[in-house]
């Protein structure tokens, strides 16, 4: 159940994408309006991030659940019965502001009850659920609307709303007791989230994973576009890319559970990017000396998404561990880094890249250099600090 509100932003996101010709026709929308309402829910979706697990902090974390299923399957009906982009566009981005609070409050209730090698599991097997939202989405949003219209997408998503918002009232304990809860006033809290912010070792850490995970959410981000320069935009070449992803996030996200306890945290991390490097590699050799189509220039991006599954738990707990008496902010701060990321990806480094398998193979390649970066700088402040406090 925790997996799948994870889960239920990242699928929102992208189960509409093949229906953008048919909501366009539909509501006599431009394409660019109706990629806007992609930002829409984006933005909203990384705003709203940064103040649920803050808000579970005070209240408690079902509550906080149970109002944002509830906002989002009201959202998905407005979305359903649009008459226009401009209603639609409002749809969405409600559904943003309320698609967060599984996502950040579902993370804290996991380490709320579980520490070290479970956690690390349990994230993992999360991760599962959490990787093929994205990839599964569009397909089943295809199948949706070339048999029943666009607004079937819509049914299946209030649906979905609706079922969940059963199971957390009927089946979810609540994991934070009271004695244990932070009290929610602005001041301390805008204090908290600055210090958790200029805590380098926390910010650089969320900033290489949300890198990460861009590198291959840019292809399912730009899958339209990226189909139609290599291929075409049927279903079967919709199937051949997100089964790719699902391929790779699946098999990391499973070896990752299992090497739990066994493989230290750092040789794990160590291990993933060395594999997406590999992945980064092979697609930049691909692009450029074997010519486009499928289903060769997506062979690479199961070794990248590989190799990103398997280090996204042990970053995810890395990061929270180091903010332990507030770990409703903490996810808060990264889930708005990665959804933040996710929307910069969506509206500017997307549409440079798409036209091509190369550039976007280059762009992939930077992402994982950037994250490297990051991951260096927070690892050198988390040196300095542990020198100083000795």
């Amino acid at each position: 159940m925790i997996a799948a509100l994870t889960a239920i932003g990242p699928f929102s996101i992208t189960m509409y994408l093949p229906a953008f010709p048919d909501i366009g026709a539909s509501l006599q929308a431009t394409p660019v309006q109706v990629q806007q309402t992609l930002a829409a829910y984006l933005l909203p979706f990384a705003f709203m991030t940064l103040w649920h697990g803050s808000i579970s902090d005070a209240v408690g974390r079902k509550r906080v659940i149970l109002v944002g299923v509830f906002v989002y399957t009201v959202a998905a009906l407005i979305c359903l019965f649009a008459p226009n982009v401009l209603t639609l566009s409002i749809g969405r981005a409600l559904q943003g502001i309320a698609a967060g609070a599984g996502m950040s409050v579902g993370r804290a209730t996991v380490l709320d009850i579980l520490k070290g090698a479970a956690a690390q599991r349990l994230m993992a097997h999360i991760s599962m659920f959490f990787s093929l939202a994205p990839a599964i989405a569009p397909m089943i949003g295809s199948l949706l609307a070339s048999h029943f219209g666009w607004r079937s997408v819509f049914v299946f998503l209030a649906t979905l709303g609706a079922v969940l918002f059963i199971a957390v009232w009927r089946i979810l304990p609540e994991t934070l007791p009271p004695e244990k809860r932070q009290p929610f006033a602005a001041k301390p809290l805008l204090y908290a989230y600055k210090e958790a912010l200029l805590l380098p070792e926390f910010s650089y850490l969320c900033l290489a994973l949300a890198l990460l995970i861009n590198g291959h959410m840019i292809y399912i981000l730009s899958a339209p576009n990226f189909l139609s320069s290599v291929a075409d935009t049927t279903f079967s070449s919709f199937a051949w890319l997100f089964l790719a992803v699902s391929l790779g996030m699946l098999s990391g996200s499973f070896v990752s559970s299992r090497t739990a306890g066994r493989l230290s945290t750092n040789k794990t991390v160590r291990l993933g990017f060395l594999i997406m490097l590999l992945g980064s590699i092979m697609n930049i050799v691909i692009s450029f000396f074997l010519p486009k189509g499928l289903p060769q220039n997506i062979l690479a991006i199961p070794v990248y998404s590989f190799g990103m599954a398997l280090v996204w738990p042990s970053l995810q707990i890395l990061a929270l561990e180091k903010i332990p008496a507030r770990r409703g902010l903490a996810s808060s701060l990264q889930s708005a880094y990665q959804v933040g990321m996710n929307g910069f990806t969506a509206a500017v480094i997307a549409p440079l890249v798409w036209h091509s398998p190369q550039t976007m193979a280059l762009a992939v390649s930077g992402y994982w250099l950037t994250a490297v970066l990051a991951l260096a700088i927070g690892r050198h402040y988390q040196r300095a600090r542990s020198v100083k406090t000795d």
